[in-house]
């Protein structure tokens, strides 16, 4: 059975899915490792990769290297995203990866990010037949897709990601002391979604991994529920308002004591959850559901079954 390996290496983390087909012939994810490596940091806003953001990423991408070795992968495929394809030195970041890893990257037009993170949840299983709104929150954008189980309407990329929201509105700490400010920024970019939104619909909003995966642990831990962030967990969306409200009058000191919110999304983690709220409440959406699968695994299983990119 072949092994392969998909590195994801987005604007905060560079993160490693290593899969295989099962005896059913059925893609099965052996191992997942994320990695924060922030090269949107310090330069997002500037179009640019520092040189710091360049060593933390090629140490990212040793480690994540040397775990492929330790499971005799077949092949790999490397995939760039926002920061990269933004940054005016994205190319020659590529080309550094290269020389100094051997690790060849294909960076993806924000498209095809939305199409593979569409792909990713349809294998979550969490897709109906009614209209679906997909929302990832990334690093550098933020994609959302309108579908549903078969049939995908509408798709955009937005530079919407947290490391850029940061970056643009850093300090802000608490986020409570510019919430009109950044609200205003996201709802004036967000007006074609608000417009197909109308148009389609969506009966429920699924967030795909990242953010969506905190807030999942995070209200689980909070209402001591005992319930599991697995594919379909549905978000009370009540707890997700308290989330919320806790989150906006925080400090990064505050929220580094908030249990089931990792280390590294601290620092720009109200920006997920004021862009959730927004598109929640615009929207009028009144259910919101969790994909852990996204974008690596939507390319996995692509790769494993069709055995060609």
């Amino acid at each position: 059975m072949p092994r392969i390996a998909i590195l994801d290496l987005g604007t905060n983390t560079f993160n490693l899915l290593i899969a295989e087909k099962d005896k059913d012939g059925n893609p099965v994810f052996i191992y997942s490792k994320e990695l924060p490596v922030e090269i949107g940091k310090g330069g997002i806003h500037r179009r640019e990769i520092t040189a710091e953001a360049i060593q933390r990423a090629i140490h990212a991408l040793h480690t994540h290297r040397q775990k492929m070795g330790e499971y005799d992968i077949d092949e790999y495929y490397a995939f760039a995203t926002s920061a990269v394809r933004d940054a005016e030195n994205g190319k020659e970041f590529t080309r550094k990866m290269r020389i100094e890893t051997g690790i060849e990257i294909k960076v993806l037009s924000g498209d095809e990010e939305a199409e593979w993170i569409y792909e990713g949840v349809k294998h979550a299983s969490v897709l109906g037949n009614e209209t679906s709104l997909i929302m990832d929150i990334g690093g550098g954008s933020t994609e959302f897709i309108l579908a549903n189980e078969k049939e995908l309407f509408w798709k955009k990329s937005y530079p919407l990601g947290v490391s850029r929201l940061f970056e643009i509105f850093n300090p802000a700490d608490p986020l409570i002391n510019k919430k009109a400010e950044v609200e205003h920024h996201i709802s004036t970019m967000l007006r074609d979604l608000f417009r197909a939104g109308e148009t389609f619909k969506p009966a429920e909003l699924i967030g795909s991994s990242g953010s969506f995966d905190s807030f999942a642990e995070m209200i689980i831990q909070r209402t001591s529920s005992g319930k599991k962030a697995v594919n379909g967990y549905e978000y009370p969306l009540d707890e997700f308002q308290k989330l919320y409200n806790d989150v906006l009058v925080s400090t990064v000191e505050q929220r580094l004591q908030m249990p089931g919110l990792i280390t590294m999304r601290a620092p720009m983690f109200p920006y997920s959850v004021v862009l959730t709220d927004i598109v929640l409440k615009t929207l009028s959406i009144k259910k919101m559901k969790l994909s852990r699968y996204a974008m690596k695994e939507g390319i996995a299983r692509h790769l494993l079954e069709n055995k060609s990119w």
